[in-house]
């Protein structure tokens, strides 16, 4: 499992940083968050549940993710139920690059 953590980070730096990603960060922008019911706001947020169910394996990588889709009370949900026992050293790592992360002004 630790295999598919990092690969899941690594995905995630991806999304995140690429260039190449730029088209995808966009789609997934406030996706969460938008109004309305047309086909362009719903295949967004399939898209946003497609890649949690990938995500789920790396906390941090989900957070960022929902953080920057927008769906802020599954975030605030996921961090309420994950007991701070079962986190390791790597794990605040995670967080402490996402916080640095967060900082950019990718995420303004």
């Amino acid at each position: 499992i630790e295999f598919v953590s990092s690969f899941v980070q690594q995905m995630n730096n991806v999304l995140l940083n690429s260039a190449e990603a730029t088209q995808l960060r966009e789609r997934l922008k406030n996706c969460i968050g938008l109004e309305g019911k047309g086909g362009k706001c719903k295949r967004r947020a399939r898209l946003f549940h497609i890649l949690i169910s990938a995500f789920a394996h790396n906390l941090v990588a989900t957070l960022s993710l929902c953080i920057w889709s927008g769906a802020y009370l599954t975030a605030s949900t996921l961090l309420h139920q994950t007991d701070p026992l079962d986190l390791n050293l790597i794990c605040y790592l995670e967080v402490d690059e996402f916080i640095e992360l967060l900082e950019r002004p990718l995420f303004r």
